[in-house]
């Protein structure tokens, strides 16, 4: 398992590069925007749809894997913490199993819906078009990776299980 690690270590940190190259993009055009709003009376074209289109997207989806790989996403601990080792491991099982299903169905609805947005060549109408339809693979991409996170970490999870001894 090493190497598939080291694999979404490097994908992960690609992702979260991306990321933060569309977050520069997105402050640079929206600044640009308001100076030509304010100083030219002239704003750039279709900056409302790239935002929400392309870079909000990138923002929210592209970094799930590295969050994921850090354990950085939102957690309760209040009962866990508390739990024997056993049961904390049992409940990194289930808790990986489930977000990774979870996960699962969410790329599945979100890969068919990216397939049937290329066909179509997606786009949004604004002062420009804007095309939308390959930001719509980012979920899929990130989420399915993701998901991998999450299988990794319950079979981890479940030799942990196996391997702790009643005490």
């Amino acid at each position: 398992m090493p190497l598939i690690d080291l694999l979404l270590a490097r994908l992960g940190r690609l992702l979260i590069w991306i990321a933060g190259l569309c977050l520069v993009l997105m402050m640079v055009q929206v600044a640009a925007d308001v100076a030509g709003r304010l100083f030219f009376a002239r704003p750039l074209p279709s900056t409302i749809e790239i935002v929400a289109e392309w870079w909000m997207p990138a923002l929210i989806f592209l970094p799930m894997v590295a969050v994921a790989l850090r354990g950085e996403n939102i957690a309760v601990d209040i009962a866990y913490d508390r739990m024997p080792p056993r049961m904390q491991a049992a409940c990194d099982v289930f808790a990986g199993l489930a977000f990774a299903v979870f996960l699962g169905f969410v790329c599945w609805g979100a890969w068919e819906q990216a397939l049937r947005a290329y066909a179509k060549g997606e786009f949004v109408l604004g002062m420009i078009p804007v095309v939308t339809w390959p930001i719509r693979f980012f979920l899929p991409l990130a989420g399915g990776l993701t998901m991998v996170v999450y299988l990794l970490q319950a079979l981890r999870a479940g030799a942990r299980l196996v391997g702790v001894r009643h005490g």
